[in-house]
């Protein structure tokens, strides 16, 4: 079944779509809510994929002159039509265009993200009032239990910084013998820090153990929902609406269109696979559901290429957008990196453009995926 043309009134609709059957070519007249509110418009789908050339070229003719008496089919073969047409297809045929209409998944997704993103401003709080130091170490229950992986030496330094409430800029000369002891006896274990410091400390001073420490240290312990669970934080607000803004303008059209059950799988697969990228190239202290934003603009822009009569509401100039955003970030960490590869400057925008990049690759090729395609509605 292919879209051939969208109209914009019911009339000329069901007049073509008579038209076409009149022809013997089967068809399914569609009434489509882009949003809430907004005007209706017909879609036409024809259902035998030799017919399309020949459907297509009659729409055309049509929309040049609906007023052609050449359309014009007798009202009453057009009701034993619809007689048969509500024979053959049962009421429940009706559930897929709900479907479509709705964005369940979307709706929960960005719930979460705002539910999770509360939680961590309540953690916050007493942390700031017991006087913790960004600069010595931040992280708040959450942040721990969601982060792709989490080394024992931050574990256990978070909860000493907690236990003694260590005050802001707090000279650590000056700190008690008791918490200096408790410091030292602090196991230093290595951990992954990632192919960027990998390679600056190979360069830099040709020893690499510092970011060679074991990977996946959680995930081997059985905590296999930090493969996805950075996407649900955010460190900012700004963050956070940016994230939101962009599930809801790319994930609801693909929602629509594809299921739940299929969005679902298209965002584990995309943030699984952008938060692995960015482990492996940064380490694990990332956060945001980015690198998923970038996948479902990268899903959209393969669909438009294989598929364009799946007709996503998306313009190219918003994908286009998107695009720049990630090269000008990948400019930025580019220009980081070589500054540090090459004088004593230490500046990092400290940025997951690795996710931004891979979730962007995963979303095209699997926009180009037949098991994602629109399956209209018969």
């Amino acid at each position: 079944m292919r879209h051939i043309g969208t109209l914009i009134y019911e009339k000329d609709a069901l007049r073509l779509a008579s038209y076409l059957r009149r022809q013997g070519i089967q068809n399914t007249c569609e009434i489509v809510y882009e949003e809430p509110g907004s005007r209706i418009s017909y879609e036409i789908w024809v259902h035998e994929e030799d017919r399309i050339e020949e459907a297509k070229a009659i729409f055309e003719t049509f929309q040049k002159d609906p007023a052609n008496r050449e359309f014009d089919v007798p009202i009453t073969e057009q009701l034993q039509e619809e007689e048969k047409a509500s024979l053959e297809e049962p009421l429940a045929e009706e559930i897929p265009l709900e479907r479509r209409l709705s964005a369940h998944f979307t709706n929960f997704i960005i719930a979460v993200c705002a539910l999770i993103f509360f939680i961590n401003g309540m953690q916050e709080i007493p942390l700031v009032e017991e006087g913790i130091s960004e600069e010595i170490f931040s992280m708040t229950p959450i942040q721990a239990d969601l982060l792709f992986d989490l080394p024992p030496f931050f574990e256990e330094l978070s909860n000493l910084i907690q236990k003694h409430q260590i005050a802001p800029n707090q000279n650590l000369e000056k700190l008690s013998p008791e918490i200096q002891a408790d410091l030292e006896a602090l196991p230093h274990v290595t951990y992954w820090r990632g192919l960027y410091d990998w390679i600056l400390l190979k360069f830099k001073t040709g020893n690499t153990a510092e970011a060679e420490g074991p990977l996946f240290i959680k995930l081997r312990q059985g905590e296999v929902w930090r493969l996805f669970s950075p996407c649900l934080l955010h460190a900012g607000l700004l963050h956070i609406l940016f994230n939101m803004i962009w599930v809801w303008v790319l994930g609801r059209p693909i929602e629509q269109r594809i299921g739940l059950f299929k969005t679902l799988l298209l965002s584990l697969v995309i943030g699984i696979g952008s938060n692995a990228t960015q482990y492996f190239m940064g380490g694990p202290f990332f956060i945001g559901y980015s690198g998923v934003v970038m996948g479902l603009a990268g899903f959209i822009w393969s669909r438009e290429q294989i598929a364009p009569w799946e007709g996503y509401p998306v313009n190219r100039s918003t994908l286009l957008f998107l695009v720049l955003f990630v090269l000008a970030m990948f400019g930025l960490q580019a220009t980081s990196f070589i500054l540090q590869l090459f004088s004593d400057v230490s500046f990092s925008p400290n940025i997951a453009n690795s996710a931004h990049i891979a979730g962007g690759v995963f979303g095209l090729i699997l926009g180009r995926s037949s098991f994602f395609s629109w399956r209209a509605a018969k």
